[in-house]
């Protein structure tokens, strides 16, 4: 894994698989990106990498200009990771060990949801945000009246939801 691009393109990221950890692939998350140009300019938003993993996400968007990314992950392991892949060189985040709906409390620009696949938390957690652009993966069919854009990429199906 690695940044895409940004001040930071290139950085490998240190992996991590866990009972509930599925990495997002490059080629996925490249794509996510490609999309999500479309709908929003990354410099100053604030955003939250809710189901965080390795934070990859949110670190892609500190890359590209984020003012602010909240990593928030229940494995500790996960955070260990996070906190890692983060290093000396990110001050504008913070990292949390929550659980999901406990930290939906501040206004996101952009939030990404990439739960574990056999879970409904995605929809729990989408059914609690009240704005900003959601990137919810999932490997389910999902429907939702504030879809703007879907696109299924080998197991992985993402879903832009605009709240």
């Amino acid at each position: 894994m690695r940044i895409i691009a940004g001040t930071h393109r290139g950085k490998k990221l240190v992996e991590y698989y866990g009972v509930t950890t599925r990495p997002t692939t490059d080629r996925v998350k490249e794509n996510v990106f490609n999309l999500l140009s479309n709908y929003l300019n990354f410099n100053g938003i604030h955003v939250l990498d809710l189901f965080a993993g390795t934070g990859a996400y949110g670190i892609e968007c500190l890359s590209r200009g984020a003012k602010f990314v909240h990593f928030n992950d229940c494995d500790v392991a996960a955070v260990n990771v996070i906190k890692k892949n983060l290093g000396q060189i990110w001050h504008n985040c913070c990292v949390t060990k929550k659980d999901y709906l406990a930290a939906l409390g501040d206004q996101y620009d952009l939030i990404f949801l990439d739960p574990p696949y056999d879970s409904d938390y995605g929809i729990q957690a989408i059914d609690a945000i009240q704005h900003g652009l959601i990137v919810f993966e999932t490997d389910r069919e999902f429907n939702h009246p504030q879809i703007v854009d879907a696109r299924r990429y080998g197991r992985a199906r993402i879903y832009l939801i605009q709240k």
